[in-house]
């Protein structure tokens, strides 16, 4: 029976231009891995962040508007999850520490063997800092993204995050966690 289908599989019409989800989730999937790692530091939540927020995207495909942006719309998905993680995650981490629990686990083996000490502190000073902050700080110096990517994937204004770029390199540099010039 037309249109009785749960989900249709065809690309969805845009301004002309169709949205291939399989397609974009292929071109994304490494960068948005990547971006997640950063993001958070911890490959298994990375990559179910990743599974969260394209499930999200799946579900809420027929909203964007222009498929040409569909990069920028998962990214800016996929920190936006990143965030609320980081905001829980923290939250926990002082429960813990209030109630004397048991210690954080353990890193991943991969951790271990991916960088060095000086990588690993910076990673700790990093994740320090504020949610947005430490967002804004990974798209910019990680990830490569001008400014103006960054307040569309964070949903602030250019402005705002020259704010919390500067209050970021402020942070790690009172830390010691950055090493060179960084601009």
């Amino acid at each position: 029976m037309k249109g009785t289908a749960i989900i249709d599989d065809k690309p969805l019409e845009a301004g002309g231009i169709s949205l291939d989800f399989d397609a974009l989730v292929l071109d994304e999937q490494t960068a948005l891995l990547r971006l997640a790692r950063r993001l958070v530091w911890d490959s298994e939540e990375a990559r179910d962040l990743v599974q969260s927020s394209l499930a999200d995207a799946y579900e809420k495909r027929h909203t964007l508007k222009d498929p040409r942006a569909g990069g920028a719309w998962l990214r800016r998905i996929l920190v936006s999850r990143a965030m609320s993680h980081l905001r829980r995650r923290r939250v926990w981490n002082v429960l813990r520490e209030a109630l004397d629990l048991a210690p954080a686990p353990r890193p991943s083996p991969e951790e271990h063997f991916a960088g060095a000490e000086r990588w690993r502190a910076f990673g700790r000073s990093l994740r320090t800092l504020p949610a947005q902050q430490a967002t804004a700080f990974s798209l910019r110096y990680l990830e490569g993204l001008d400014l103006d990517a960054i307040a569309e994937a964070m949903n602030i204004s250019r402005g705002t995050v020259r704010i919390h770029l500067y209050r970021a390199l402020q942070k790690l540099k009172a830390a010691d966690a950055l090493q060179g010039d960084v601009s």
